[in-house]
């Protein structure tokens, strides 16, 4: 079955946000555990985190994926900043076995000056502390690609390798379409997206992909520039999406839509283009 959805609000509450979904039309969809502009965390009541876990094991909206905070950097030599982020990160992976979810959605890092090395490095060895309880709650951290804007790390899939092979853990990857074209890996043309999968299959491994973030690119091939547009609109344009959803390497997996808010297109109107461009 074609997964497809977007990111959902749980500003109603957990159970409300999968009925959101369900109401725009996702068969399958993404949410924060709490403010992303936040280190608070509000504690899940039991009774709503059971609603929750019923109410999704009976709606056909899978996966639905927990996406960590903004705040949160693996790779900061800031040691205050670090040690928030450790303790998000426990509580993040917490949030989602409560919920009764499999996946954790993170970008890897910024080395904020340190060095790319250095940040790498930093990432694996916090990764490796993090391993007995994301192995205990059953857990799958999924590393995002990134644009490559300021310090990012993780906008080359050869240091997503490097992250993968160096950690305790069975890491998987989010392939952002518009972070990894403005990264350079031209996916809107029929040979750019095939060389792209094959280098990642190379790098990395298909097998590891286990979720696809659906955005079209603000920026120019190479840019860096993480600006998300609605699909068809930006640089991919609409026959690099039509390639993409229907390729046979990435067709199978859930895709996300984090498009623009703003009054040109809704998330329903998105889906139904994304649907629109689906061969079956």
């Amino acid at each position: 079955m074609f997964r497809i959805g977007v990111h959902v609000s749980i500003s109603n509450g957990f159970a409300e946000a999968i009925k959101l979904a369900k109401n725009i039309g996702c068969t399958c969809a993404q949410i924060f555990s709490h403010s992303p502009r936040s280190w608070s965390f509000t504690q899940v009541e039991k009774k709503e985190a059971e609603t929750f876990k019923k109410r999704y094991l009976k709606e056909n909206i899978k996966p639905i994926v927990v996406h960590e905070s903004y705040l949160t950097n693996l790779a900061t030599p800031k040691q205050e900043v670090y040690k928030k982020t450790m303790d998000a990160m426990k509580k993040e992976i917490n949030m989602v076995a409560l919920l009764g979810l499999k996946y954790l959605v993170i970008h890897p890092g910024a080395h904020l000056g340190a060095g790319e090395k250095k940040g790498l490095n930093q990432i694996i060895d916090s990764l490796n502390q993090l391993s007995d309880i994301i192995n205990k709650k059953r857990v799958e951290v999924l590393l995002e690609t990134t644009a490559g804007s300021g310090t990012n790390l993780g906008y080359n899939f050869e240091q997503l390798a490097y992250i993968i092979d160096n950690t305790d853990l069975p890491l998987g990857v989010t392939f952002d379409t518009c972070h990894v074209y403005a990264a350079g890996y031209n996916i809107a043309t029929q040979k750019g997206l095939e060389e792209t999968l094959e280098e990642f299959n190379n790098a990395v491994g298909l097998k590891r992909l286990k979720l696809i973030h659906l955005n079209d690119s603000l920026g120019e091939l190479g840019s860096k520039l993480d600006r998300h547009e609605h699909i068809g609109m930006g640089e991919i344009g609409v026959d690099g999406f039509r390639r993409i959803i229907n390729h046979e390497s990435l067709r199978n997996v859930p895709m996300i839509l984090e498009t623009p808010f703003d009054e040109r297109r809704t998330d329903i109107e998105n889906i139904a283009v994304v649907k629109s461009l689906r061969e079956d």
